[in-house]
């Protein structure tokens, strides 16, 4: 029969074929088709073919209900997927073309088919899914659709099964065969956002291997529309796996292998999602730029969350496209700053972290997403790169004038933090991935070589970095370093001298790096150019310190700072010592030339001299004999010839200039370090009794120290006998730089001033204390103290014919050891064996000030430059250490000197108490800027000295014990009599409090007690002193930036100026307000007021971060979901509220400001920016207002009601009074000018015209002051129209200014007229004809043109005075 069935329907023959089909049952149709579909029985297409093609003949009987068994048994069987994929095909294909021939119920029931194998969850795929689209699209076409008892239109039906696929919940094998299927369904956009929802849902009911299918399902399904609801969905997703994941990493779980075989899914499962993103934006471009439109809309709500790892990894991938590059770079550098920047006011505001939760830490997102990358994404390491440097490159240090300056104490601002991330990133990535390893070390050696012009300090410290986590992985990368030492010589000498510096730990893994280095470095010492020069000299001394010479004396100092793979090198490619040994004769033999050259290398070398001795002892021999051969050029060895030293020498004259040609003071500085540091090595090979070396060098090294002691003792002893004039240096001799001799006398007096602190040194150290030498030591001093003197009243003298005067001692050539050790002796040593001769040199009170001043020299050296002069050999972790020494001794002698007693009141210009002070104060400013950590080492130091780092297990209380006693000193001082009161200490006390104060956790207790202490100080103090009032008030309202009563206090200070400097309107009493006992009339302006509005504006400017930060947060989520609708929408109030008070408080603070009399001048000029300044911050808040209802996703609260009522009651109409006041007081002034200058005409015309620029300058704020009150109320007009409420009830509408109208002169004429008028009406009828010549003359003059008309008469009167709104004869507050 079924061949029968297929002959009749290729014969054409339809009518007897629905005849023959009107006679079969249903249930053998259905037979035949599995026979022939499933088993195969035939050509299967042609049997279903022929069974469709006789519905549609009239003959036949029941051919829908035929149609439709067809088509539900074959997508029966097509569901079940138990045919061949080309059979499927084709049957599908042939369903398709006769779907349209179906009736609209036929076509309804196929699709309910569809519909509730999705409700029961039997959907299984296959190719009768491709069936489904064709249906709905037929469905569409349908003018009406009817089923069961009910009808709709075609297109409505086909919107109605949408829902009811979308609305039941979906098995998650079938979710992706439905988003295929929906992929090809004709859908509005609505419909479109409602299946894109639906599956994003559905993401968390997959297996993680099964997403990237279904998400690159869902990217084909974008291509209709909702591109970024689609990437917003996939982002939301995986960072909260992320967010889940990190969770139970930081919990402590027990299965941790299962943790990280999930992790690791995730990762790659990340890694395919990111490759399908891109791939889709490469087809799709409009789908980038919908992931750039994504990125920035969430920017402005959470910055951080662009930056989680998943966001990041996907922009990087698609940087890749050229188009996005410099896009996505940009955008992603400004998000990395913003988000620093963000932090940053998080921590310094209590206002932002009031509103604003403490969000993830920027640096670990953008870390995770370089470890992340290690799995699975490959496509993110070329954008990390890119990306590092970007950061480095941007946020790096910067030129000043052209001047590459290095940082002292680096401070962590945002920049700084962003260009440190951007280290970390490439350091990172560097350990990671070897394949860009090449790259990273080319763009570092491109950068360090080409920027000439600008710092690359922090290139080489992240050089020295990668070399130290990684030597070995550098080694692969020795050719690339090999290049760039060819460029050597051509660098800057801090360039290349950092470049050296930070290789040097692959010079022992790399003797063929080695021998290169060594051959450039040849070559420079050979250079005409005395910058090549240093380079070669620092390179070789670089070297002979790190190549030990096997046999020295094992200390600690000499050991060599590598790390354990090092020493593994070492172990497999052993040493030579002989070599070593060779190699660094070699070397000081070379630079022994050094002695000969220019000056500035000849320095570079003796610096550098006895560091290579502490580090490398076996080379004391022949350190010790270029020395000695060195000095004995310029040393008269007769004992009886005075001077002892050929100045002569020292100096190179060429024609008329003057040179430097040796450095003499440094060459017996580098002598008698090298000789002290020799004995020591002597002694304590005596002590080990080391015989193994060579005797003869032995006794070569024990001649020449003999010989250079001698030489040091006998230059002691003729130095302390010789005059000034010894050296042709006397009071009357030039020392100006306009000439030669001045400038060769200055010279001399430099070399002669830092002989006599070496030798002061020399005689110090090795003295041991004795009389003898401590005598000598005074002795030394008093001709240093003299020449010094001279050489200040010359440079005082010279100066202050230009009006300045400088008296700073010159830089110190005592190490800082000994300046310690010399502290230490004279402050602080009790010891009685050397009482005796310690008590000769503290009976010199100015060579106890002297060293004292040279000790807050170093300090103050270090501050600046993060080292000092005489730091030879000692890392940064020792000077920390000398550092928490001197301030020990600082802090002792000061606590115990603080109020000297009568005999000591008598020498208090020498104020030993203040320097110990200072000194301490720039201790503290070195270590407040760094970690919590170091600070607390510090104070522990100021109680006992210790032996390295103590653990300190609570040290917010350790801080505070110590703010209590720089509390207490401070409160000795304001006990004491006024004649007693040192100012300046208690400034330099403050300073130490603040920034103690900074250490301690905002909010914490112990901060409030300090900020209850300073506001004590404030209100109870009577201080004239006007520096010490402005740093008390200026900590006041610092540290109240993070506390709750910061308006409070800005409010207080605002009243007490109103009261002190009185009202614009003289007329007006105001309230005596006294909250501030420093705040007085001469302290109130402009000090105080300047203070008050600097602390205002960076309050609006805190207020203005919360208001955009809290819009952005309602348009990026207009809808908040229902479950969290309560808890968001009070969050929200909460939110707007705190905002309302915070102005409220301002508009309080600024109420009593405009009404004060303030001085004309700067605080005019401020006060009008500041007002500016609230009014712009004021319309951006009513703008969120007006963004609420645009969204509908919130309403006017009852606080900002009230704060524009105030607005409008007490700050509006006085800020309109104090603009007419200025400009009044601006009128007189220029008047006076002018009355002054007809006196003396062209003397007065400049002074006028200078005042009048400057009185221009000064209200040139008014202006846009005025824009910005209109503006204001334009917004608060706009904003009355859409809530229905009336906000302009109590503002009254400001008019144009560009003219004013006297209402008092107007008035006054009003009336006159009217009593003109009833005057003229009771005169006689023979004056009519004179009036009616009146009139015509007046109706003449109307009919004028305006600039015509004779002017009219205009009262001069002034206006009356007005009370003020509120007030009555006594000034009222704002309560």
């Amino acid at each position: 029969m079924e061949k029968k069935i297929v002959a009749l329907a290729e014969g054409g023959h339809t009518q007897d074929l629905a005849q023959l089909l009107n006679d079969v049952d249903v249930s053998q149709l259905s037979r035949m088709i599995t026979s022939h579909v499933l088993r195969g029985k035939g050509d299967s297409v042609a049997f279903i073919r022929a069974l469709l093609t006789s519905t549609s003949s009239p003959e036949s009987t029941n051919a829908s209900t035929l149609q439709l068994h067809i088509y539900k048994q074959l997508v029966d069987i097509l569901q079940k997927n138990e045919i061949n994929t080309k059979l499927a095909s084709n049957l599908v294909g042939l369903l398709m073309l006769e779907c349209d021939t179906l009736p609209s119920e036929s076509l309804a029931d196929l699709a309910n088919v569809f519909v509730d194998s999705v409700k029961i969850g039997s959907l299984q795929g296959g190719k009768a899914l491709d069936l489904f689209p064709k249906l709905m699209s037929a469905l569409a076409s349908q003018n009406l659709v009817v089923f069961g008892e009910n009808s709709m239109k075609g297109s409505e039906y086909k919107s109605h099964l949408l829902n009811s696929i979308c609305s039941s919940k979906w098995a998650p094998a079938s979710v992706i065969h439905l988003a295929a299927m929906l992929r090809d369904v004709p859908l509005s956009l609505d419909e479109l956002r409602f299946v894109i929802k639906k599956i994003l849902r559905s993401f968390k009911d997959l297996d993680m291997q099964d997403l990237p299918a279904l998400i690159y399902q869902l990217l084909l399904l974008a291509n209709k529309g909702h591109k970024q609801l689609v990437l917003e969905g996939i982002s939301k997703f995986f960072i909260a796996h992320d967010n889940s994941s990190r969770q139970k990493m930081n919990s402590d779980s027990e299965d941790l292998m299962c943790e990280d075989l999930g992790v690791e899914c995730l990762r790659q499962t990340e890694g395919t999602v990111i490759l399908h993103v891109m791939f889709a934006v490469k087809q799709d471009q409009d789908l980038g730029r919908e992931f750039v439109k994504y990125l920035k809309s969430t920017q402005l709500s959470s910055p951080t969350h662009v930056l989680e790892p998943f966001n990041l990894a996907l922009a990087l991938s698609i940087a890749r496209i050229h188009r996005f590059e410099d896009q996505i770079f940009d955008f992603l550098k400004m998000t990395i700053l913003k988000s620093f920047k963000d932090l940053d006011r998080q921590q310094q505001s209590f206002c932002v972290r009031e509103v604003v939760a403490e969000t993830l830490d920027v640096q670990d997102l953008v870390l995770e997403t370089v470890t992340n990358s290690v799995i699975g994404w490959d496509q993110v390491m070329q954008g990390l790169v890119q990306l590092g440097f970007l950061l480095m490159d941007s946020f790096g240090p910067k030129a000043i004038f052209g001047r590459i300056e290095t940082q002292s104490v680096v401070v962590n601002t945002p920049t700084n933090s962003a260009c440190k991330l951007g280290a970390r990133i490439l350091i990172n990535t560097f350990k990671a991935h070897e394949v860009v390893r090449p790259e990273i070390l080319d763009q570092i050696f491109n950068r360090v070589i080409t920027k000439a012009t600008s710092p690359v300090s922090h290139y080489l410290d992240l050089l020295a970095d990668t070399v130290k986590s990684a030597p070995q992985i550098l080694l692969e990368s020795v050719p690339k370093v090999r290049e760039a030492f060819d460029y050597l010589s051509f660098l800057p000498p801090a360039s290349a001298q950092g470049l050296m510096t930070a290789i040097q730990p692959l010079l022992k893994l790399s003797m063929s790096l080695k021998d290169s280095l060594i051959l450039v470095l040849r070559k420079s010492m050979f250079s005409r150019q005395v910058d090549a020069r240093k380079i070669g000299v620092f390179g070789f001394l670089m070297i002979v310190k790190n190549f030990k010479v096997i046999g020295g004396l094992p200390s600690s100092q000499c050991s060599q700072p590598f790390s354990l793979s090092q020493i593994q090198v070492d172990v497999h490619r052993p040493y030579n010592p002989a070599s070593n040994e060779a190699l660094c004769l070699e070397i000081i033999g070379n630079l022994r030339r050094c002695c000969s050259q220019q000056a500035d290398v000849r320095l570079l070398l003796y610096e550098g001299l006895y560091e290579v001795l502490d580090r490398n002892t076996q080379l004391q021999a022949p350190i010790l004999d270029l020395l000695l051969h060195q000095i004995k050029k310029y040393f008269e060895s007769e004992d009886d010839v005075i001077p002892p030293l050929k100045l002569d020498l020292s100096i190179l004259a060429q024609g008329d200039q003057v040179y430097l040609a040796e450095p003499l003071a440094h060459l017996l500085t580098c002598c008698q370090l090298c000789v002290i540091k020799s004995r020591r090595i002597q002694s304590d090979r005596e002590r080990s009794h080391d015989n193994d070396d060579d005797d003869d060098d032995e006794d070569e090294v024990v001649h020449i120290l003999s010989e250079l002691e001698d030489l040091l003792k006998s230059l002691s002893k003729r130095m302390a006998t010789c005059d000034m004039e010894d050296f042709e240096l006397d009071k009357s001799a030039d020392f100006s730089l306009a000439n030669s001799v001045g400038i060769k006398n200055n010279i001399y007096a430099i070399l002669v001033l830092g002989t006599y602190e070496t030798l002061m040194e020399y005689m110090f150290v090795s003295g041991q204390f004795s009389l003898a030498g401590s005598e000598q030591i005074l002795n030394l001093y008093d001709n240093y103290h003299k020449l010094s003197n001279v050489i200040r009243e010359k440079n005082n003298t010279a100066a202050g014919k230009k009006g300045k005067s400088s008296g700073k001692l010159p830089q110190s050539l005592m190490s800082l050891p000994c300046v310690v050790s010399m502290v230490k002796a004279l402050l602080s040593d009790t010891v009685s064996d050397q009482k005796e001769s310690l008590d000769v040199l503290r009976g010199n009170a100015d060579f106890v000030q002297y060293v004292t001043s040279v000790a807050l020299q170093k300090v103050e050296q270090i501050s600046e430059k993060g080292t000092c002069d005489g730091c030879a050999n000692i890392n940064k972790n020792t000077v920390i250490r000398q550092i928490y020494v001197l301030a020990r001794h600082f802090f002792t002698y000061y606590v115990e000197n603080q109020l000297p007693s009568e005999e000591k009141r008598k020498e208090r210009g020498k104020n030993m108490a203040g320097l110990c002070l200072d000194g301490l104060v720039s201790v503290f400013n070195i270590v407040s800027f760094r970690d919590e950590n170091t600070l607390c080492q510090c104070l522990v130091n100021l109680e006992k000295e210790t032996d390295g780092d103590v653990k300190i297990p609570h040290k917010a209380e350790r801080i505070q014990t110590h703010i209590k006693i720089f509390q207490r000193l401070v409160a000795n001082i304001l006990s004491a009599d006024e004649d007693h009161q040192n100012w300046k200490e208690v400034a330099s006390l403050l300073t130490i409090i603040g920034q103690l104060t900074k250490h301690l956790p905002p909010g914490g207790t112990q901060y409030e007690q300090v900020h209850a202490w300073v506001f004590k100080l404030c209100t109870d103090q009577t201080i004239d002193d006007m520096a010490t009032c402005k740093l008390l008030l200026g900590m006041l309202l610092s540290l109240s930036q993070q506390m709750k009563n910061l308006p409070t206090v800005i409010r207080y200070m605002a009243e007490d100026i109103h009261s002190q400097l009185g009202d614009i309107d003289q007329e007006v009493e105001v309230e005596k307000s006294t909250h501030f006992s420093l705040i007085k009339h001469r302290t109130a302006a402009p000090m105080v007021v300047l203070l008050v509005l600097s602390s205002c504006e960076r309050q609006l400017d805190d207020i203005d971060w919360v208001v955009t930060r809290i819009k952005a947060d309602t348009s990026s989520n207009p809808q908040i979901d229902e479950v969290d609708g309560t808890q968001g929408l009070t969050q929200l109030e909460s939110h707007e509220k705190s905002i309302c008070i915070r102005h409220v408080n301002l508009i309080k603070c600024f109420h009593e400001l405009v009404q004060s009399s303030l001085p004309y001048g700067v605080c005019v000029e401020t006060i009008l920016k500041t007002v500016t300044k609230l009014y712009s911050s004021l319309s951006l808040l009513v703008k969120y207002y007006l963004s609420l209802y645009s969204n509908k996703s919130g309403h006017l609260g009852s606080k900002f009601e009230k704060l524009v009522k105030l607005i409008g009651i007490h700050l509006t109409q006085h800020v309109y009074a104090m603009i007419t006041s200025f400009q009044a007081s601006e009128k007189e002034h220029l008047h006076h000018l002018s009355e002054k200058g007809k006196k003396d005409k062209k003397k007065a015309e400049t002074a006028s015209q200078v005042e009048s620029n400057k009185i221009l300058k000064q209200t040139k704020p008014i202006p846009n002051l005025i824009y910005a009150i209109e503006q204001f109320e334009r917004y608060l007009i706009q904003l009355t129209k859409k809530s229905k409420i009336n906000l302009m009830e109590n503002i009254k509408i400001s008019t144009s200014r560009d003219f004013r109208i006297n209402t008092a002169a107007v008035q006054a004429i009003l009336e006159q007229n009217a009593e003109s008028d009833n005057e003229s009406e009771e005169e006689d009828a023979g004056n009519n004809n004179e009036d009616e010549t009146v009139d015509h003359e007046a109706s003449d003059e109307e009919n004028l043109p305006p600039n015509k008309r004779p002017a009219s008469p205009v009262s001069t009167t002034p206006p009356a005075k007005k009370t003020k709104l509120g007030l009555g004869t006594s000034k009222s507050r704002v309560k």
